[in-house]
């Protein structure tokens, strides 16, 4: 077999100290194509992944020194070895040793003495999802890279011909005449209106690159400072925002804020069309989460569209009504990600909206 060969076969991490089971796997995944390296201890296994990742490890619950339980966990908190997948090794249809694997990270597992046809089933299904995430997470970082390059580009031109107008409505406002004078307050606003849309294609962009550094974040002091930023925009407006009880979450303090404006930036503009607008965050928790709710009295939308919203330059309401780019909810959306949470919304047309975001507990 051939260099190239070798390196294109999927390598199997094999941790068991049974060595009739290491024959039997080895014989089996060796037969089928695959490089097959072997741990017979924890410390040996770190070692082997630190040196060479592998495709898939397949690891035997009860080891000497660490049992195959810390040995899982200690490669799920690890970032750079948290994808890899991992298949149990069960001496026995252990209900509780099952759930407790899946409960650390484990993506699959398998019984032995081994059912050679069930061990390369799950071998081949795990690696085919790995290359199947891996070539998912290579595109997203293509089309954010095209995204945030395309942006960039499209940035300074775009300033430079809202400068340009500029000049030319203070040097020949006089020569142009109203006709004149309005096309070019259109040319402005347009170009505005551009250099917007391209500030939240980079925030978009960024989101997925940004280093995160997690730290304490009382959510209820940052929903009113971001508030209270806000409304001095809008000072003829009458608006009730009520909080109750927001909690203190662990998160990337700029993402957050970032995320936090543009939540109460969306109640805000879809709110302005009421006399009195009512915006109220709340929170309700159960063990492992907090979700916080934040709800308004504005325009809404209709439900039937609502698997449009967190969608890259999805609008469910003209430019005429309310201005925007239709990247605010995409952006939410993405920083929510990156913190293991999700957002989605309920509303109803002229009966105001709430958006929800679940948030897990430290």
């Amino acid at each position: 077999m051939d260099y190239t060969q070798s390196k294109n076969q999927p390598e199997i991490l094999l941790v068991d100290d049974t060595p009739e089971h290491i024959e039997t796997a080895v014989t089996v995944l060796r037969e089928n194509n695959f490089r097959v390296r072997i741990a017979t201890k924890g410390s040996t296994a770190f070692k082997l992944i630190e040196q060479h990742p592998p495709d898939l490890i397949l690891l035997d619950v009860y080891m000497p020194e660490m049992d195959g339980f810390e040995i899982c966990r200690i490669i799920k908190t690890e970032s750079d070895y948290s994808s890899i997948p991992i298949i149990f090794l069960t001496s026995s249809n252990d209900a509780e040793s099952i759930k407790k694997g899946f409960e650390l990270g484990a993506q699959d597992y398998v019984v032995k003495p081994f059912n050679t046809s069930e061990l390369l089933a799950r071998v081949h299904t795990h690696i085919k999802l790995k290359k199947q995430t891996e070539s998912l997470i290579t595109a997203n970082h293509e089309l954010d890279s095209f995204c945030y390059t395309v942006a960039h580009d499209l940035k300074a031109p775009l300033l430079s011909l809202s400068k340009l107008t500029e000049y030319l409505a203070l040097d020949y406002s006089d020569r142009l005449g109203i006709d004149g004078r309005e096309l070019i307050d259109n040319i402005q606003d347009k170009s505005k209106e551009m250099i917007r849309l391209v500030n939240h294609l980079l925030e978009l962009s960024r989101m997925s690159e940004m280093p995160m550094n997690i730290e304490p974040i009382n959510l209820e002091l940052l929903f009113r400072e971001v508030f209270n930023d806000l409304i001095t925009l809008e000072p003829a407006r009458n608006v009730e925002f009520n909080i109750e009880s927001l909690p203190i979450i662990q998160g990337d303090p700029v993402m957050i804020k970032l995320l936090v404006i543009n939540i109460l930036t969306n109640a805000l503009k879809y709110t302005r069309n009421q006399k009195q607008a009512h915006i109220e965050a709340t929170t309700i928790e159960n063990e492992t989460e907090f979700i916080i709710s934040v709800n308004d009295n504005g325009v809404g939308f209709d439900m039937r569209y609502s698997s449009r919203l967190f969608s890259v330059f999805q609008r469910l309401h003209s430019q005429n009504e309310f201005e925007g780019s239709g990247v605010g909810l995409a952006i939410i959306q993405r920083i929510l990600k990156r913190h293991h949470a999700l957002a989605w919304m309920t509303g109803e047309v002229d009966e105001g909206a709430t958006l929800f975001f679940s948030f897990g507990k430290a």
